[in-house]
């Protein structure tokens, strides 16, 4: 615990960063991969082998871009890296030991940006608003990654919003607001004109003490159709008492593979 809190107080990060929790939540990520390991490691061998997969497939390998790599728990990076020129690794915060871990690859870079690009304006307003992002669009990049991000992107924010919003929202307001979020990042990686790689969570099962009787399902913030699954596969995420010692947690996680010419990017169909 000591150590966290020295990380959380020398790290470097944005203030939209640690006003939004993103430096308290990847410091604490590395602390619950370790205690979850094993029950993690499945999801993480779906997630690298289908990159892999989807990766071999790719003629020309220029460059890569990866959205929300985060600790790199479910990213190949080191086969990213041996068959690409150049490997951007975009998230809100990246860790000095990761940087530290990966510093031996020299085309690989560390890119801290905020993929929703509305921190500044809502840390500054304290009001709703949407954007469709643009970052890095015009870098002709050869492949494009997602990583299990979509279903997150709203969350940190709407946290921050139902504490820090002037006036109040209602929560019909913070709802449609999240839905535009997610929305906003598909119509997002959907521009770039190249295969995008899109890995996500469409549900979270939560079960009882005898991790047989189902309480709920809770679908993300995801109102618009994806194309069909390339695969599907079981994350489980927090096995009690990770979370609670009265409920375990599990998640659906689909992949996908977009491409710009099979779709209208602009209007994606909603359900």
């Amino acid at each position: 615990m000591l150590n966290e809190i020295l990380t959380y107080l020398t790290a470097k990060s944005t203030k939209e960063a640690r006003a939004m929790g993103h430096l308290y939540e990847s410091i604490s990520l590395i602390q619950r991969e370790k205690r979850c390991h094993k029950f993690w490691l499945s999801h993480r061998t779906h997630c690298k082998n289908f990159i892999i997969q989807e990766m071999n497939k790719v003629e020309t390998k220029n460059s890569v871009l990866i959205l929300g790599s985060g600790p790199l728990h479910e990213i190949p990076i080191i086969d990213l890296a041996s068959q690409f020129d150049r490997v951007d690794l975009v998230d809100v915060v990246h860790l000095k030991t990761i940087k530290n871990k990966y510093a031996h690859l020299k085309n690989v870079f560390f890119i801290e940006a905020d993929i929703t690009e509305l921190e500044v304006e809502i840390l500054r307003t304290k009001k709703i608003f949407n954007k469709i992002p643009s970052l890095l669009l015009n870098n002709h990049y050869s492949l494009v990654i997602s990583a299990n991000l979509l279903s997150q992107l709203p969350y940190h924010l709407k946290k921050y919003l139902e504490n820090k919003a002037n006036p109040k929202l209602t929560e019909l307001e913070l709802e449609t607001f999240c839905y535009q979020v997610s929305a906003d990042h598909y119509k997002y990686i959907s521009q770039f004109s190249c295969p995008v790689l899109l890995i996500t969570d469409l549900e979270s099962h939560y079960y009882g003490p005898a991790n047989d009787e189902l309480i709920e399902i809770q679908k993300p913030y995801i109102n618009f159709s994806l194309p069909e699954a390339q695969e599907s596969w079981w994350w489980n995420v927090a096995p009690a008492p990770e979370l609670s010692k009265e409920y375990s947690l599990k998640m659906k996680v689909s992949a996908f593979t977009l491409n710009i010419h099979l779709f209208n990017p602009e209007n994606p169909t909603l359900i």
